[in-house]
């Protein structure tokens, strides 16, 4: 970006001792967006003094936020937004610079993978014990507990590129794939457990007025790809005492999903005491409008 008269004297100020002065530089300066960044990164290169390189490092850090938080407000009031552009944009907050084609270019390398292997003539379990195949064994995703608490696990890039993720992560990007190849799998709302469903539509060929029934044929755990009856979610559900209803077993949508997984990340930071990152975070989680 041109660098005007404004914007190189608010620079200069960048060392003021004086406190309010350099609050009110600092959002002048936050104010010309990441078009700024770079003028910012050479200033920080070019100066010894470490005081003012961590004042340098906060507005680039406030500057990246704010354009997550203005491109997660419109992804959320979009009428379908989608899951992987969703992503991207949280990736975004840790990740700045994010590599977007590199991941875009290994995602859709599993989801061909998976499309060579598929017909039309596979019963839906044969559909997913295929995909597991190559999610799991060729592809090498690693599913991780949720109680060793890294940020690093709930970021699409860290998973793709270390192959390693949580259920929220690895439930994250397999339903990505699964809608790519048109295969209906979805999240559920199921407390205490973040899991994929497989859903059927069955039809009443009687009665053309009536609305399909989509009904749930089997679930998968994420982590790992392993598949469970219906009847293993119902003892499951009795074992820990969960209270379920009807909306337990819909699928959710793309925006309560990444609801849910911000939500998780907030936790971690907050188990971390990284506080201002969970404060920031749970700005993007009070966007979310529901349904």
């Amino acid at each position: 970006m041109k660098e005007t008269k404004e914007l190189k004297a608010l620079l200069h100020l960048l060392d003021d001792p004086d406190r309010e002065v350099f609050e009110t530089v600092s959002d002048k300066i936050i104010h010309y967006g990441k078009e700024v960044i770079p003028k910012l990164e050479n200033l920080w290169e070019s100066t010894m003094d470490g005081s003012v390189q961590e004042r340098i490092e906060n507005i680039i850090h406030k500057v990246n936020f704010n354009d997550v938080y203005i491109n997660y407000e419109k992804w959320n009031l979009a009428e379908k937004p989608g899951l992987l552009n969703g992503a991207f944009i949280l990736a975004n907050y840790r990740y700045p610079q994010i590599d977007e084609e590199s991941i875009r270019k290994t995602i859709k390398s599993i989801y061909q993978s998976c499309w060579l292997e598929l017909n039309n003539y596979l019963t839906p379990l044969e559909q997913i014990n295929i995909i597991n195949s190559i999610f799991y064994n060729m592809y090498k995703f690693k599913g991780l507990e949720l109680e060793e608490n890294k940020p690093t696990h709930y970021y699409l890039n860290d998973v793709v590129e270390s192959r390693q993720g949580n259920n929220y992560s690895l439930g994250l990007l397999y339903q990505i794939i699964c809608e790519m190849l048109d295969i209906p799998v979805y999240a559920i709302q199921l407390p205490k457990q973040y899991i994929l469903a497989f859903y059927d539509t069955m039809y009443d060929f009687f009665n053309k007025e009536k609305q399909p029934i989509h009904k749930i044929q089997f679930y998968i755990d994420p982590n790992n790809g392993m598949i469970y009856t219906q009847n293993d979610v119902d003892v499951f559900v009795s074992k820990y005492d969960i209270e379920t209803d009807a909306s337990t077993f819909l699928p959710l949508s793309n925006k309560a999903i990444l609801n849910k997984h911000i939500g998780a990340l907030v936790q971690v930071y907050q188990l971390l005491q990284e506080d201002d990152k969970a404060n920031e975070l749970r700005k993007l989680e009070l966007l979310y409008t529901g349904e």
